[in-house]
């Protein structure tokens, strides 16, 4: 599986990708199993029917080097288990070509003055540094617009003993004032989960 997702749109095709590939096998009478781990290795889907064992790998397009080389540990391993072993991929969407001026930088600001938690309590040492956007859809009326984006937002925290510093997809909407270049509400969601596990190895070293 890959260990990060560019964006919330990206992760979302890869588990739909999963559940496409259970659906199917499950309809040929196979048993199925999502995020099979065995040993160091986690496939993505492995099917049984009888003596027939297939494990599934899903990459998101297009791959890199590191890659090519865990997909050839996971080719390994299947073939040591018995399994055969199949690579599926994900063709990343092309960016959005909507673009608003001055949104990243009043995201960027936005965040600063609404800071994201982690492990329950708020995240009161970390600097915000730069901030990438993907207009999804936009529905203006007048001087006001309704916005649905994703994005990423790089992050260092100070709170550990070592200095952490990460990219978390977000996603969500926004309600924007076009004139006064401002965002009125904002419901943002942060995947921040590499972030406890960042922080969560910070603490322990």
């Amino acid at each position: 599986m890959n260990a990060k997702f560019e964006t919330f749109f990206v992760k979302a095709l890869y588990e739909a990708k999963i559940e496409e590939l259970v659906n199917t096998y499950k309809e040929k009478h196979f048993s199925a199993k999502k995020h099979v781990q065995i040993d160091n290795v986690e496939f993505d889907v492995i099917v049984k029917q009888a003596k027939k064992n297939i494990a599934f790998e899903i990459r998101v397009l297009p791959l890199s080097s590191t890659d090519l080389t865990e997909i050839d540990k996971y080719h390994k391993k299947a073939k040591a288990l018995g399994y055969d072993f199949r690579l599926l991929t994900v063709a990343k969407p092309k960016k959005s070509t909507i673009e608003i001026a001055w949104l990243e930088k009043a995201l960027l600001k936005y965040f600063v003055a609404h800071p994201i938690d982690y492990t329950g309590s708020i995240a009161t040492q970390v600097d915000y540094q730069d901030i990438e956007t993907a207009i999804q859809s936009i529905a203006i009326s007048g001087s006001e617009a309704r916005v649905c984006l994703d994005g990423n937002l790089s992050v260092k925290d100070h709170s550990g003993h070592n200095l952490i510093s990460e990219t978390l997809p977000f996603q969500g909407k926004l309600s924007l004032n076009l004139s006064e270049h401002k965002i009125k509400e904002a419901d943002l969601k942060v995947d921040n989960h590499y972030w406890y596990n960042g922080v969560s190895q910070s603490a322990t070293s």
